[in-house]
C-alpha cells in the first residue's frame, strides 16, 4: 500500500507540473504569455486542491498502514514486556522497524512513480500533448517530511499506549480486550441485523474490529472525497472553459483584411493552445497604410441575410502602463492599488453595438463613443494590476497618452487574454483617422448558410479590395483551443484510474486484514453446514459498512471543496450531477468490493484447524 500510493502520488505531482500546473515553478515558453490568464488560475487552483488531497491520501496511507503493523505487534510487545524489556527499548526497535518499512516503501515508490512519470511524459509528447520536462522539489519533500513527523506522532503515541498497557490486554490485537459479545446492539446495528444470519455476522465482525474499520473509513472518505472532487470539479470546469472560448471566440466567424493581417490575427488566436506562438509589434504594423480599408468598398456585404453581424476592427500594438487606482474594502478601508507596470499588448478598436464576441465578462461592456472606458482580456487583468476594476491604463500612442478607466474584464483567448478593447471611434480620433478606415471585419455567418455564401464573400474582397486582401474561417482556430481545454480534461479521468486501483487494493487489505482471527469463526461456520456463498455475503456486508458512510461523507466534502474553489467562478452543474457521480462511484466501490473478494476467498478455503491461534 505504501508503494502504490507513493508511486501514484509522486506520478501525479510530476506529471501535474509537466503539464504546466504547479504554481511553484516558472514555466518557460517561447510564448510568455500562454496559458496565463482567468482559466489557467482555475484550472491550477482546481489542480492545487486534488495535489494537496493526493498528498493527504499518501499520508493517511503512510499512517494507518504503519499503525495497523504497530497493532499487529501487540502480543510480540506483551512477550518482550513479559520477559522484563524496558519500555523505551520497545518504543525504540518497533519505531525503528515502522521507519525502516516507511523508508523502504517510500524509496520504491518514489523510484516506480518517477520512472512512469518519464514513461508518461514522452507518451505525452508524442501524442502532442503540450508538456515540459519538470522535476518537483516542493510537494514530494513536503509529503517526505510529513510522514516523518506523522509516523513519530500517530502510530508514535499508538505505541506508546501498548507500551503502557497490562500485559494479558495485549493478546488482544485489533479487538478490544474489554469487548463485550453479549451486549446489546445499539438500534441501527440491531436493525441491520434482523435482516439476515449473514447481517448480523457481519455487523459483529465489524463492531469486534472497530479500530480497523475506523482507519478503513478515513482512507475509502479520502479516496472518495478525491474522485467525487474530480468528477464533480473536472465536468464543471472543462464545461464551463469551453463555454468561455466558445463565448470568446465565437463559431462561423469569417475575418477579412490584408494576408498579413490575417496570417498573425490567426495566430494570435493560437497562442492559447499552443506556446510555441508569439506575435509582438516586431512581426507585423497593424497600422501599415495598404493594411487599411473602410467597409464602403464592400457594402454588399451588408446586403446577404445569410451574414448575421458585420464587426468592423481596427487591431495595432501599443504600449500601455497601469495606472493607480483606489480599491475600498468592505470594512472602509483603502488601499492604493497599482505598480507602474507597463507592457506592449495588441489594442482593438471596436463598435459595442455590432460586437460578435459574447464575452463571459467581470464589469460592464464599454458603450459607445465611450471615451473614457475599456475592457481588458483575463490574461492582462491578473497579470498587469492587482484590482483591475479599480485602476485605469494609459495607452501611450493614443492621443497624447490617452488613459481608459478598466469598466471590465473579460475571459479571452484572443492573445491569450492580453488584449485591451476600446472603442473604434475614440481609437480612430486619436489616431487621427477618419471613421472609417480599419485593418479588420469580422463576419458572423448562419451555419447552415456557410456553403451558399463563402463564394460571394470570396468574390466581393478579390473585386473591392484587390489582391493582397483575402478572408479566412476561424473555426480552426476555435477548435485548436477547445481541443486544449478538451486535453486538459484527461488529466482528471487519469487521476480517478489510479483512485481505482488504490480503490481493490485498499478494500482487499480490508479484507484481508486479521483475517486468521477470523479463521475459528469460518472453520465453525462451516463445520454446522455453512457455505462459502455466506462467508462470501458476510465479507462482503462487513466492507460494505464501510463504503456507504465514506461516499455519504466524501459527496458533503466535495461539495465544500468545490464550491469553495470553482463554483463561484463556473456555470453551476444541474443538482442530478452529484446525484450521478455518488451513484457511479457506489457501483463502482462495490464491484471492488465483490472483486476483491476471491483471493482472499481462496485463502479461506486453506484454513484448517492449524490456523487456529494458540496463543
Amino acid at each position: 500500500m505504501i508503494v502504490l500510493v507513493i508511486a501514484f502520488t509522486v506520478f501525479l505531482i510530476n506529471f501535474t507540473s509537466s503539464l504546466g500546473f504547479n504554481s511553484f515553478i516558472t514555466y518557460d515558453y517561447k510564448n510568455s504569455f500562454f496559458f496565463s490568464g482567468g482559466i489557467s488560475i482555475i484550472f491550477i487552483d482546481f489542480t492545487t486542491l486534488v495535489l494537496i488531497l493526493m498528498v493527504i491520501l499518501a499520508f493517511v496511507v503512510v499512517i494507518i498502514v504503519t499503525s495497523t503493523l504497530i497493532i499487529t505487534k501487540k502480543r510480540d510487545i506483551a512477550i518482550m514486556k513479559a520477559l522484563g524489556s524496558i519500555p523505551q527499548k520497545l518504543y525504540g526497535f518497533y519505531l525503528t522497524e515502522v521507519y525502516v518499512v516507511f523508508f523502504i516503501g517510500f524509496l520504491i515508490g518514489a523510484i516506480i512513480g518517477f520512472c512512469s512519470y518519464i514513461i508518461f511524459f514522452f507518451i505525452a509528447s508524442f501524442l502532442g500533448v503540450i508538456a515540459t520536462f519538470q522535476v518537483d522539489v516542493i510537494y514530494t519533500p513536503i509529503l517526505f517530511l510529513l510522514c516523518l513527523v506523522g509516523i513519530f506522532l500517530f502510530p508514535g503515541v499508538v505505541l506508546r499506549k501498548l507500551g503502557t498497557q497490562n500485559t494479558i490486554k495485549l493478546f488482544s490485537r485489533d479487538i478490544p480486550s474489554n469487548y463485550d459479545a453479549s451486549k446489546k446492539l445499539s438500534t441501527i446495528p440491531k436493525w441491520i441485523g434482523l435482516i439476515g444470519y449473514n447481517f448480523k455476522i457481519s455487523v459483529l465482525n465489524t463492531l469486534r474490529r472497530r479500530g480497523e474499520f475506523k482507519r478503513y473509513l478515513i482512507v475509502f472518505t479520502t479516496i472518495s472525497v478525491i474522485i467525487f472532487t474530480l468528477g464533480l470539479g473536472s465536468t464543471v470546469l472543462q464545461n464551463s472553459s469551453q463555454e468561455w472560448i466558445r463565448k470568446s471566440q465565437g463559431t462561423n466567424i469569417i475575418a477579412i483584411g490584408h494576408k498579413d493581417v490575417l496570417q498573425n490575427y490567426t495566430l494570435m488566436y493560437d497562442m492559447f493552445s499552443n506556446p510555441d506562438i508569439l506575435v509582438t509589434q516586431n512581426d507585423i504594423d497593424f497600422l501599415n497604410p495598404n493594411y487599411l480599408f473602410n467597409l464602403s468598398k464592400v457594402e454588399e456585404l451588408t446586403n446577404y441575410t445569410e451574414i448575421e453581424r458585420i464587426d468592423q476592427r481596427l487591431i495595432n500594438f501599443f504600449n500601455v502602463t497601469e495606472l493607480d487606482g483606489y480599491h475600498y474594502f468592505e470594512d472602509g478601508g483603502y488601499l492604493v492599488a497599482g505598480q507602474d507596470r507597463k507592457a506592449i499588448i495588441p489594442i482593438i478598436g471596436f463598435n459595442a453595438s455590432d460586437i460578435i464576441q459574447n464575452f463571459e465578462i467581470d464589469g460592464e461592456y464599454i458603450v459607445e463613443e465611450d471615451s473614457v472606458n475599456m475592457m481588458i482580456g483575463d490574461g492582462l487583468g491578473h497579470n498587469l494590476f492587482d484590482y483591475p476594476l479599480d485602476q485605469s491604463m494609459r495607452i501611450e500612442e493614443l492621443g497624447t497618452g490617452h488613459p481608459f478607466h478598466i469598466s471590465a474584464v473579460i475571459i479571452d483567448s484572443f492573445y491569450s487574454g492580453f488584449a485591451g478593447y476600446v472603442d473604434l471611434g475614440v481609437m480612430q480620433g486619436d489616431l487621427n483617422y477618419s471613421s472609417s478606415e480599419i485593418n479588420l471585419l469580422l463576419l458572423k455567418v448562419q451555419s447552415s448558410e456557410y456553403n451558399d455564401v463563402i463564394g460571394d464573400i470570396e468574390s466581393i474582397v478579390q473585386a473591392n479590395l484587390g489582391e493582397n486582401f483575402s478572408f479566412v474561417n476561424l473555426n480552426q482556430n476555435f477548435e485548436n483551443n477547445y481541443s486544449y481545454l478538451e486535453i486538459l480534461a484527461l488529466y482528471p479521468s487519469l487521476i480517478i484510474i489510479m483512485m481505482a486501483i488504490i480503490s481493490i487494493f485498499a478494500l482487499y487489505n480490508y479484507q484481508k486484514g486479521n483475517i486468521l482471527e477470523k479463521a475459528k469463526d469460518f472453520l465453525i461456520m462451516r463445520a454446522v453446514g455453512s457455505k462459502y456463498k455466506s462467508i462470501k455475503k458476510i465479507l462482503f456486508l462487513e466492507a460494505f459498512y464501510m463504503i456507504i458512510p465514506s461516499l455519504l461523507l466524501s459527496m458533503g466534502i466535495g461539495m465544500i471543496l468545490n464550491s469553495l474553489i470553482l463554483f463561484e467562478r463556473v456555470y453551476l452543474p444541474n443538482i442530478s450531477l452529484p446525484l450521478i457521480i455518488i451513484g457511479l462511484l457506489f457501483i463502482a466501490f462495490l464491484s471492488f468490493n465483490y472483486i476483491s473478494l476471491f483471493p482472499i476467498l481462496s485463502k479461506i478455503k486453506k484454513f484448517s484447524i492449524k490456523d487456529f491461534d494458540m496463543w
